[in-house]
């Protein structure tokens, strides 16, 4: 069946080549994008604290319309032109963006620990791009019901569901500003996120069906549910998680939920591509070593840029401070900004004004 999907889309030969750079860039892309939407929603958290309020609201849509629309627009454009299993490694970039960018938008200095995890995240993203999977066969209808209806594929699903939901379990038992629930958050939502096989069958399918017209997408489209499934489901998937990780941006500081997010999302990414798409299956037993090595990685580059001495990684509202070195009411300037919270954001000094 693979052999009649490459000849009834003339050019797939590209899926190894060019299409494969696209891919990459427009996932690279999507990072970019992600990381203002993430920073975005924790700077409208922020603004709380001020007389802006009315700007806080159109702050947070915004951050929240770019996480749902704008990132996952470009995601999908990427994972129709490239594995899975190449470009899911590479949403770890989005930690090295916020790193860099978090001491000049929202005051957060990143410690040590966190520094060198993100070099591990990096290194380890670097390793499962290098080593994963670099051509893939044009998706079909007929591949697409091969990969997803498989035994291995519903184990993966029943699995993560499991594991997900008691992760929600024990985080409703923990109390807001909880170490242990930021990280939990973190990981459900960036766990939920990562299931990126119905997006990229979806986004495939699409690709594939383009060479042959508009006429021919339709009809592979409204021939059989399956299309219009997935394609629902990958909506859901990116719906809910988008929603989580709205929440965990404005409870905890960027710097240490976007490392748990996108390690999280990096790990259930690479999973999926391989239990439900069985993308490294044509790939060697040595690649396959350096690939889970890279995950590894990955794994604790996410542990050391998650850490936080003490309460530091807390917002300050919710960092154990005594009385005496917390005011019962902020100064303000003239412009009504707190300097208790958040007045080392840049951008907050910016909106308050000399």
């Amino acid at each position: 069946h693979a052999g009649a999907g490459r000849t009834c889309a003339p050019g797939l030969s590209l899926i190894g080549g060019t299409m494969i750079i696209v891919g990459v860039g427009l996932e690279i892309l999507a990072t970019m994008a992600g990381t203002v939407g993430k920073q975005t929603l924790r700077y409208s958290k922020l603004c709380e604290t001020t007389d802006h309020a009315a700007f806080s609201r159109i702050i947070f849509s915004f951050g929240l319309m770019l996480n749902i629309v704008g990132g996952p627009i470009l995601e999908i454009a990427a994972y129709g032109q490239a594995p899975q299993t190449l470009l899911a490694p590479l949403s770890g970039l989005d930690v090295l963006w916020n790193i860099l960018l978090v001491p000049y938008t929202l005051g957060e200095t990143p410690s040590v620990t966190q520094f060198f995890g993100c070099l591990m995240l990096v290194s380890g993203t670097a390793m499962t791009a290098d080593a994963g999977p670099h051509t893939e066969p044009p998706y079909t209808l007929e591949l697409m019901r091969q990969r997803l209806l498989t035994d291995s594929a519903l184990t993966y699903i029943v699995v993560e569901i499991a594991l997900l939901i008691i992760g929600a379990v024990y985080m409703k038992r923990r109390p807001t500003g909880d170490r242990r629930r930021g990280f939990l958050l973190g990981c459900v939502a960036g766990g939920i996120g990562g299931n990126l096989f119905c997006m990229k069958a979806a986004s495939s399918l699409i690709s594939t069906a383009w060479h042959g017209g508009l006429p021919y997408v339709l009809r592979v489209w409204t021939s059989d549910p399956l299309p219009f499934i997935v394609a629902g489901s990958a909506a859901l998937i990116g719906g809910l998680s988008a929603v989580l990780l709205a929440g965990a941006m404005r409870e905890y500081e960027a710097t240490m939920m976007v490392a748990t997010y996108e390690g999280a999302f990096v790990i259930s990414g690479c999973a999926s591509g391989i239990a439900v798409l069985g993308e490294l299956d044509t790939v060697s037993p040595h690649r396959r070593a350096l690939y889970s090595l890279g995950v590894f990685t990955v794994v604790a580059g996410v542990l050391a840029a998650q850490h936080r001495e003490g309460d530091e990684w807390l917002p300050h509202r919710l960092r154990g401070t005594t009385p005496k070195s917390t005011p019962k009411s902020s100064p303000k300037n003239g412009n009504g900004f707190d300097h208790s919270e958040g007045s080392s954001s840049p951008l907050l000094q910016a909106v308050a004004g000399p």
